[in-house]
């Protein structure tokens, strides 16, 4: 019978995953769907809205004291084993959600805004059931105080939902309709007259939170949206969409502070800093304009980002300067991935035949030519000099052992390794 007849997942090497995984799959894919926002966002924005919503601890305590205490009211009232039950697992949940929330805002103060661990997610689902459970208790015991203490908590806990869980309105609806209609449903079938009233109006007012919910989930996407688009316009050249100055200092320090293996640079992987200019670009603005100039460069970052890795930055300093940070990559692969940007540069342009641009290439070695982003990039820098005084259309590597002869070169199209 082949894998599709038996309707049971497969591996590639034809295994199956046991039971247990499959189920944790599956309980994982409901989760991360109960999270997810209305539309699908950036995994900025996403992880921002998670964690939106485990960084209102003062509402969760708030609400479980309040539940709390409507659970030791019910004990003091009925003393029935209903409410005794209700206190035990309201202690239980408590304690298991305070400690969870703290693990929360650990690991938000160090940066890993993930807040998509299944456990608090389950935690709080089974507060809220317990919580729904017992306010429904309250309604079939028959006592007055116990009816309206539980509609005024549930109130209460339905207005903190819908603003602490304005990050995930899928979730925060689901919690909404337990807590609401099981009790709306308890007062329909209640015999106390004119109580069946309540329950008529509930679902009104649960609609009225989701829509709540919603507009709050709303604003607070367009409040990120905004931060998300502030940051990359102060982190990226508006004309390229390449990191500028700013952010490649940013990505210098994170790159340099996993760095710092020293070796051969031939041999060992190392991170490498390229400060790259056009040459010729001048020549295109003055003969064809601005507008043409500006379309070059903005081929040009293409042709840049085609070129590297997908763990290299490209970032654009300003005018026709260029900065290609290449992490754990050995000399001789970032010789040929100069080569490679060389030869895709002068390539060209199908919207400006007539336009002549070429690239040369200063190219330096942490932590050989240096162990800060200043010192590569004026090691770089020196070494781009170099390239353009000795022909341009080329490049040359700081420090590079005197066996690797230079060669002149004849255009822009013959890019060759030069010693500074």
């Amino acid at each position: 019978m082949s894998m599709q007849q038996t309707g049971t997942t497969a591996f590639a090497d034809g295994s199956r995953p046991s039971p247990d995984a499959a189920a944790s799959s599956r309980m994982r894919a409901c989760v991360d769907w109960l999270l997810a926002g209305i539309e699908a966002e950036p995994d900025d924005i996403r992880n921002e809205l998670l964690h939106q919503r485990a960084s209102k601890t003062r509402t969760l305590m708030v609400a479980i004291l309040a539940s709390l205490i409507t659970a030791t009211i019910a004990v003091a009232l009925t003393g029935a084993a209903w409410a005794w039950t209700w206190v035990g697992a309201e202690l239980v949940l408590a304690a298991l959600r305070i400690h969870l929330m703290m693990k929360d805002v650990a690991r938000a103060r160090a940066a890993q805004r993930t807040g998509t661990t299944i456990a608090p997610i389950w935690a709080a689902l089974a507060s809220v059931m317990v919580i729904s459970a017992g306010c429904v208790q309250c309604v079939l015991s028959g006592n007055l105080a116990l009816m309206l203490l539980a509609g005024v908590g549930l109130a209460n806990l339905i207005g903190g939902i819908s603003s602490r869980n304005a990050g995930t309105p899928r979730y925060g609806a689901l919690l909404i309709c337990i807590l609401s209609l099981p009790f709306a449903a308890a007062t329909l079938v209640s015999p106390i007259p004119y109580l069946f009233l309540v329950g008529l109006q509930m679902p009104l007012y649960t609609a009225g939170m989701i829509f709540l919910l919603l507009e709050n989930h709303k604003v607070l996407l367009n409040l990120h949206r905004s931060e998300l688009h502030n940051r990359q316009l102060a982190h990226h050249d508006l004309l390229t969409g390449l990191p500028n100055r700013v952010f490649n200092q940013k990505l210098f320090a994170d790159l340099l502070a996993r760095s710092g293996r020293g070796g051969v640079p031939s041999v060992h992987p190392q991170l490498v800093v390229f400060c790259l200019d056009l040459d010729g670009f001048k020549a295109v603005n003055d003969r064809l304009g601005h507008a043409a100039g500006d379309a070059v460069l903005v081929a040009v970052a293409g042709r840049l980002r085609a070129s590297v890795r997908d763990r290299d930055f490209v970032c654009r300093l300003g005018g026709d300067e260029f900065v290609v940070l290449l992490p754990e990559i050995t000399e001789s692969g970032a010789a040929s991935t100069a080569t490679r940007i060389i030869a895709s540069v002068t390539e060209p342009f199908d919207f400006a035949p007539d336009a002549r641009i070429g690239a040369s290439i200063g190219i330096a070695v942490a932590p050989r030519d240096g162990t800060t982003a200043d010192e590569l990039l004026i090691t770089a820098d020196r070494a781009l000099y170099e390239a353009k005084r000795k022909g341009k259309g080329g490049f040359v590597i700081h420090g590079a052992h005197p066996e690797a002869k230079a060669q002149p070169a004849n255009d822009l199209n013959t890019p060759q390794l030069r010693n500074a």
